[in-house]
């Protein structure tokens, strides 16, 4: 809850009326979803999101920090072969303390 109420103060940064507020707002919290765990601790993902994003009997599971995302493994190979192109063409580096 506590990174949806951050995205929050982020969206309610938009104009109230504005086609980017709406776009964000639709996204993030129209298409977001809380997961409920087992007695053992594992989350069972709806069926609307296992079609969605086209999984089938496997799924990558991506830590980012503070989220997770799940994807369909030939696509994650596809959004990781982007990015670190982009990296590279980019030439973004991790900024230190203070730089």
């Amino acid at each position: 809850m506590n990174r949806i109420m951050k995205l929050n103060q982020r969206v309610e940064k938009f104009d109230p009326y504005s086609e980017e507020r709406d776009a964000f707002a639709t996204t993030i919290f129209g298409e977001s979803m809380q997961l409920a765990f087992d007695p053992e601790g594992r989350v069972t993902l709806p069926e609307s999101f296992i079609a969605s994003v086209g999984l089938s009997e496997n799924a990558t599971i991506v830590g980012k920090g503070e989220i997770f995302e799940i994807w369909e493994p030939k696509a994650f190979e596809v959004q990781a072969k982007r990015a670190r192109e982009l990296v590279r063409e980019k030439r973004f580096h991790l900024k230190g303390d203070g730089q």
